[in-house]
């Protein structure tokens, strides 16, 4: 497990760091290629999707046109001179400590871009970073407690229908799918996801869209269920469900998004992800619902960090080497707004 000493959680209060830089070393696994342009739209949802994420919304539209004219949110973050920062630091090549102590990965680049367009530059001075659970990263951004408050979420965060109801958006910068991770040792590799999880001990992150899914499925009538006699127990992260459940063979699966479960992979060659995508699951930045001339400024942020090469960098730094050969050359998904 050699690089998992990279991704140890960090539980202590605010961290105060600067910016991404640096490598990591060649795995065999990785997260799937973003497609090409917005994905097309999927089959109707399965009954556990639907009961998972009840409403009608678009996803991959967000209601905020790119703007940098400021305003209350954004005059209050210049004002106090530093951006608060909610991320993962669990989560291979996204959020993880780097060997200088400093957050670095996918996520962070991006945290990074958005303080240098406030401040001029990134570093510990105008960036805080605060390590957040998947089960903390909404009330943390609802929170009016200032030693609890953060400014936004950069955290491998889907956006769905009900998150949509607590908090503000960006534009999707990434398209991730929930896969199955499993030992390679009495699994095959051409076994489907709701296979590898039928009957199963199946762990997954407390607050993720995997548990949603699950608790879903297990609430519908026998028959309609894709993943019957599952038996689900959850952990603060994936990392946990890693070293805890499945390495301690206390688990016989991991449910999460395949950018993470490749991750996970890449730590533990005796694991591997299975099946097709079972969901679509599109990655935003995450603000609270006030904070809306903050998300137009992060929209401009990400409309330049597109068009200007730095998505395509830093895909290649952190994620590029994970993918299996033959896949497409990845891009951005485009920025979409609602009417």
């Amino acid at each position: 497990m050699g690089s998992v000493r990279r991704a140890l959680a960090v539980t202590t209060a605010v961290l105060v760091v600067a910016g991404a830089a640096g490598c990591s070393q060649g795995a065999t696994h990785g997260p799937p290629p973003v497609g090409q342009g917005r994905p097309a739209p999927s089959a109707a949802p399965t009954p556990a999707q639907a009961a998972a994420d009840p409403g009608n919304c678009d996803t991959h539209a967000s209601p905020y046109r790119p703007s940098q004219a400021g305003g209350p949110t954004v005059d209050a973050i210049k004002a106090r001179g530093y951006l608060i920062a909610g991320i993962d630091l669990n989560d291979y090549e996204w959020g993880f400590l780097g060997p200088d102590g400093r957050p670095q990965g996918f996520d962070v680049d991006i945290v990074n871009a958005i303080a240098q367009s406030l401040f001029g530059r990134a570093d510990p001075q105008t960036v805080h970073y605060v390590p957040v659970d998947d089960d903390q990263r909404i009330p943390r951004l609802r929170s009016t407690d200032p030693q609890q408050h953060v400014d936004l979420v950069v955290h491998t965060m889907t956006v769905t229908c009900q998150r949509q109801q607590q908090v503000a958006f960006s534009t999707v910068y990434y398209q991730a799918g929930q896969r199955v991770l499993v030992p390679k040792a009495g699994n095959r590799s051409d076994e489907s996801g709701p296979d590898a999880l039928k009957g199963k001990r199946v762990c997954t992150a407390v607050g993720s869209t995997s548990a949603d899914l699950l608790a879903a499925d297990a609430r519908l009538p026998e028959g309609q269920q894709r993943f019957p006699g599952a038996v689900v127990h959850t952990e603060q992260n994936e990392l946990d469900c890693l070293a805890r459940d499945l390495q301690q063979h206390r688990a016989d699966a991991v449910l999460t998004d395949d950018a993470i479960a490749y991750g996970l992979a890449a730590q533990d060659p005796e694991t591997m992800v299975v099946g097709a995508a079972l969901t679509e699951e599109p990655y935003a930045v995450a603000m609270p619902s006030t904070s809306k001339d903050l998300v137009a400024w992060v929209n401009q942020v990400l409309e330049d960090y597109r068009s200007s090469g730095q998505w395509k960098h830093s895909y290649e730094t952190w994620l590029l080497r994970y993918l299996p050969a033959g896949q497409p050359e990845p891009t951005p998904p485009p920025a979409v707004y609602a009417p």
